[in-house]
């Protein structure tokens, strides 16, 4: 049996490249950009979910930059009555090491005006969202989103998608700050953050819902285990369910060059990510707009 090798990263309560900066500022004024999906966002409890239509049924998925593929929930996958898929199988690397799982086919998945079909899905177990119409069904991976330009307007509660490299990956807005990214040949992307003046290798991660720092990458930026005890702790939760202990600590200063956030709580925790010091989550990204340009490696921020 194939194993398609899947990197999701949700947390509940939750061989770098160096990143040189770029000129923050619309680089391209003036041009057509083609936009392929503008979608209104639900939020719940920092989650980003986005409304898609899976075998023409509406649902919501979980907007997730650290997920390699789009996955579905075994609750999701029964309403639809999706057959497995004896071809293939899902290892999903979360924060707590590798899960495995089966596979279902999926006829049809739209958002927006763009369109997939004859997807294999991996099954993947994500906590409650009560109260919510229509159902939250998965996470909305990569290997869907990593083919656009990906538009994030977190205060408007919106989302857009535009054409692969149109007017040059940049953004229709002014940005304060750019980066470089680090690109993965699976689409995650990995930025060099700052966490009280250490750099730091992040994954740009909008499946966490708060930032989390590596327990070992606290420990060389001086934040002894003493320290870490004396810090609120709580459980939470990856995919499949699986409980991790977190610590949220307050930092002095975190976040991307010319975008720093300061006096900022975040989380620590075992994380079992080779090559990953932080994820970087949605709560730093709530109060800005953001512009992720898959194709010329660069992020945006105002």
């Amino acid at each position: 049996m194939h194993r398609a090798l899947a990197f999701v990263l949700l947390l509940l309560g939750l061989a770098a490249c160096a990143s040189a900066p770029d000129p923050p500022g619309t680089l391209a004024k003036g041009c057509q950009r083609e936009r392929r999906a503008d979608l209104r966002l639900q939020t719940s409890r920092n989650f980003l979910l986005a409304p898609v239509t899976l075998n023409g049924h509406a649902a919501l998925m979980v907007v997730d930059t650290g997920a390699e593929v789009t996955t579905i929930t075994p609750e999701a996958a029964a309403a639809l009555r999706l057959p497995r898929d004896p071809h293939h199988g899902s290892v999903f690397l979360g924060v707590s090491g590798p899960t495995r799982a089966e596979n279902v086919r999926l006829d049809h998945l739209a958002l927006g005006r763009i369109e997939r079909h004859d997807l294999s899905l991996g099954l993947g177990a994500m906590p409650p969202f009560p109260g919510l119409s229509p159902p939250v069904a998965g996470l909305l991976g990569t290997d869907v989103l990593a083919g656009y330009e990906v538009e994030l307007d977190l205060p408007d509660r919106r989302m857009a998608l535009y054409a692969p490299g149109s007017c040059g990956g940049a953004p229709p807005w002014a940005a304060n700050t750019a980066v470089r990214l680090d690109r993965t040949r699976s689409g995650l992307v990995f930025v060099n953050a700052v966490v009280d003046g250490r750099r730091v290798r992040a994954l740009l991660d909008t499946g966490a819902r708060t930032t989390l720092l590596a327990r070992e990458t606290a420990q060389t930026i001086g934040i002894t285990e003493e320290a870490m005890a004396r810090d609120p702790q709580r459980r939470g939760f990856g995919i499949g369910l699986a409980a991790i202990s977190i610590r949220s600590h307050r930092f002095d200063e975190l976040g991307l060059p010319g975008a720093m956030a300061y006096n900022v709580s975040a989380n620590i925790a075992d994380l079992h990510l080779p090559g990953v010091e932080m994820l970087l989550g949605a709560d730093y990204l709530g109060p800005r707009k953001t512009w992720i340009s898959y194709t010329t490696g660069r992020l945006f921020l105002r």
